[in-house]
């Protein structure tokens, strides 16, 4: 019986390590667009987890001992039920063969294992080379014998925030009408934009599943971008700024809000565009592509309106969450192909408007240009030459299941 007893105490440690992964359906993604995409993949609106966030457990008010009580109650009634109807050992008459290797095995395996797989796929082959105020994403195919250069970005001069200052001061009177879309995006805009189609998590599982690995992947690579650049907040040049919501803990250009939803709105529609006409181009005109984009738009201006961004914040972050989109589908559908751009913030005092990111009309003043030696008209964006990334067979597997569910959504 001691034996037992301790063995049994075994289990019901490694139990309770395990008891988080029960609960949460397996290992979350880490960081805010974890908590985003779980939001949206499980209907919920990503508050009623977030313990840091309102106090609570995120189980309804359960304590953690009260857990730890039912997993240790499971693991003994497991225990106890298995000793008493396996008999004695019996050698296996059948040997399974090893599954079959290779993308279809995918279906095998658990959603955040899958998300882990996709994910280490679709980061796999870039790299970042800084400058003292500039970065450079790369990316390099196995086949390639060089790197391609897919998004540079030079952060603006300090004297540019602090003019910038003005507009996250002004922008603070749509704080009261815009409150509870600021607070719902927190941990949550995914929501937003599958609103503009048919979106059900539960009805269209892949689609979730690739915005989910969209989110994760481009939080990665902006979080490396905004460590290069290394920009101050707003309340850091004005304490008349006074945010609505705490300030994040990372730099503030480019935008996570607004790389992340221009990205996973360039991909939805990407989706919806193939499953309705059957091709890979983007129609500015179209109306499922303009509320997509007004929907990322007003997320990304949102987070100004709060106090925690600039609005060449969000401009830079758009110009990464495009071009990010198109490397992504690029390498999950093997169609399109990926325009290298720059973004220069040097001399910008503007308002964010994606229609001008689009165009890239947007152009620093006559004056800054000369300060910042830049000349060719002063462009803040600039478009270099396309470049074709092939697909990876990994990551083509789960574009074909969600663009299968969005024919089903849209025919």
């Amino acid at each position: 019986m001691k034996r037992r007893h301790f063995e049994g105490g075994r289990l019901d440690r490694a139990c309770r390590q395990n008891d988080h992964s029960v609960v949460t359906g397996g290992a979350s993604p880490p960081g805010q667009a974890g908590r985003r995409q779980m939001a949206w993949l499980s209907g919920e609106s990503g508050e009623s987890g977030e313990s840091g966030e309102s106090g609570e457990s995120g189980e309804s008010g359960e304590s953690g001992e009260g857990r730890r009580v039912r997993a240790s109650s499971r693991a003994r009634a497991l225990i106890t039920s298995r000793e008493g109807v396996v008999g004695y050992w019996n050698q296996p008459s059948h040997t399974p063969d090893h599954y079959t290797a290779g993308p279809e095995a995918l279906d095998r395996w658990s959603r955040d294992v899958r998300l882990r797989i996709f994910a280490g796929e679709l980061l796999s082959g870039l790299v970042y080379d800084e400058g003292e105020t500039s970065i450079s994403l790369q990316y390099r195919g196995r086949s390639d014998e060089t790197f391609t250069p897919i998004v540079h970005m030079i952060r603006p001069n300090a004297s540019d925030f602090a003019e910038q200052a003005a507009w996250v001061f002004n922008y603070a009177a749509l704080r009261m009408e815009r409150s509870s879309e600021i607070l719902a995006e927190l941990h949550d805009f995914t929501s937003f934009l599958g609103l503009v189609g048919y979106w059900n998590p539960s009805r269209s599982p892949h689609t979730a599943e690739l915005l989910a690995l969209i989110l994760q992947v481009t939080t990665t690579i902006e979080m490396r971008v905004k460590h290069a650049l290394t920009c101050r907040r707003p309340i850091e040049y004005s304490p008349q700024i006074q945010p609505m919501i705490q300030t994040p803990g990372h730099g503030s250009l480019p935008s996570g809000h607004a790389t992340e939803s221009f990205a996973a709105a360039f991909v939805i529609n990407a989706l919806m565009r193939k499953a309705r006409t059957g091709r890979d181009d983007v129609d500015a005109t179209d109306p499922v592509f303009v509320q997509l984009m007004r929907h990322a738009e007003r997320i990304a201006i949102n987070r100004t309106v709060a106090g925690v961004h600039f609005p060449v914040d969000s401009v830079a972050g758009m110009v990464l969450g495009w071009t990010l989109a198109e490397l992504f589908i690029a390498r999950c559908s093997g169609c399109g192909q990926v325009t290298m751009r720059k973004f220069d913030g040097r001399g910008f005092n503007d308002d964010f408007r994606y229609d001008d990111v689009l165009a890239m009309s947007y152009r620093r003043s006559a004056a800054a240009n000369v300060a910042s030696e830049q000349g060719g008209g002063g462009a803040i964006i600039e478009a270099g030459t396309p470049s074709t990334v092939p697909a990876s067979p990994i990551l083509q597997h789960l574009w074909t299941q969600a663009l299968a569910e969005c024919r089903l959504i849209v025919g």
